[in-house]
């Protein structure tokens, strides 16, 4: 599941021995941020269930949903006694897969910021949640960020289903590596990034059809099962595939010494843990925050038909559906330019 390359990066350039450092220095900032504004949510009135609405859940979802809360969770604790704490007590370190398993839940701090500047996509208000973060991050723009949903199965799902993804991702190239020594590295990462948009394709489309998330708001003119509730923008297929395998690389390139590549130079297991923090933080805003930011920015009328778990980040949709936004909305600039009010 791993490639060892002798502390040489998957082109074959020496990796600077300090490399940890840098972005353990970008772990520390994502973390502190991600702290300042949990600490802030979990303190302030809206740390609260938002309400569902009036509308049930078909019974298959309702029990569908239930499995991949439980079970989710379930294999996420098997994820984090297999491999975080058994090494942990076998060997006294932690292994890269541990600290993965253990920084990975850190990311979904970022996991909203595709509603930065408005609102387009939905997590099911049926889902186990406490509402969101999103009134406390520093600028935000979106309407009514109160009702913004982040459910629990998301934190832990970063372990079930993304520490899976990253493991099927490198067992994927490890054997296209045996299979064809010859190949560059850049032809085993273009046949990742092909193998991880199916993989994405699927995992996706399945989320939405079991009812995990929506999005009401998706590009149409780039979109799969345009202007239904099923809809499924083209571009967040290569946006996740794209920030997936990256993370696919953190757990698959490895120094001489077993370690990831991001890991090179620490001393300390802290160290190795904010370095790994701060590389799937900064994989995740380039390849995914960011990109899904501006695919939002080109957001369409929300379609009709969306049910009320859907709906509670823009409460106008019953009466007044352009007021979601689409093509000639404004973009809602809220009277705090920076801070959250206290």
């Amino acid at each position: 599941m791993q490639t060892r390359v002798d502390a040489r990066g998957g082109d074959g350039a020496a990796i600077p021995s300090g490399i940890a450092g840098a972005f353990a220095g970008v772990g520390a900032g994502f973390l502190a941020l991600a702290a300042w504004c949990w600490l802030r949510w979990i303190g302030s009135a809206h740390f609260r269930p938002v309400a569902a609405g009036p509308d049930l859940l078909p019974s298959w979802q309702h029990v569908t949903l239930l499995l991949l809360q439980g079970g989710g969770l379930l294999v996420a604790l098997w994820c984090l006694w297999h491999f975080a704490l058994q090494p942990r007590l076998r060997t006294g370190t932690l292994s890269t897969e541990g600290l993965l398993c253990l920084a990975l839940p850190t990311v979904w701090f970022q996991d909203l910021m595709f509603a930065y500047p408005q609102t387009w996509m939905a997590y099911n208000a049926h889902l186990w949640n406490m509402g969101s973060w999103a009134p406390e991050v520093p600028g935000w723009m979106a309407r009514h960020p109160e009702n913004m949903v982040e459910p629990f199965v998301t934190f832990y799902g970063y372990i079930f289903w993304m520490f899976g993804c990253m493991l099927l991702i490198s067992r994927f190239m490890h054997a296209l590596r045996r299979r064809r020594p010859a190949l560059s590295h850049a032809a085993v990462l273009g046949s990742a990034l092909l193998f991880t948009l199916v993989l994405d394709a699927a995992v996706e489309e399945g989320a939405i059809r079991i009812g995990w998330y929506a999005i009401p708001g998706a590009w149409r003119a780039v979109s799969l099962f345009a202007g239904t509730p099923y809809q499924l923008p083209l571009p967040e297929f290569l946006f996740g595939a794209i920030q997936t395998l990256s993370f696919a690389c953190v757990l698959h390139y490895r120094g001489a010494d077993g370690r990831s590549f991001v890991e090179q130079g620490a001393r300390s297991t802290l160290t190795r843990y904010l370095a790994l923090a701060g590389a799937l933080h900064l994989f995740f805003l380039l390849g995914f925050s960011l990109p899904s930011l501006w695919s939002g920015l080109h957001s369409d009328r929300w379609v009709d038909g969306m049910p009320s778990y859907f709906t509670a980040m823009c409460p106008e949709y019953r009466t007044q559906p352009d007021a979601c936004g689409g093509p000639g909305i404004p973009v809602y600039r809220p009277p705090q330019v920076w801070l959250p009010p206290r």
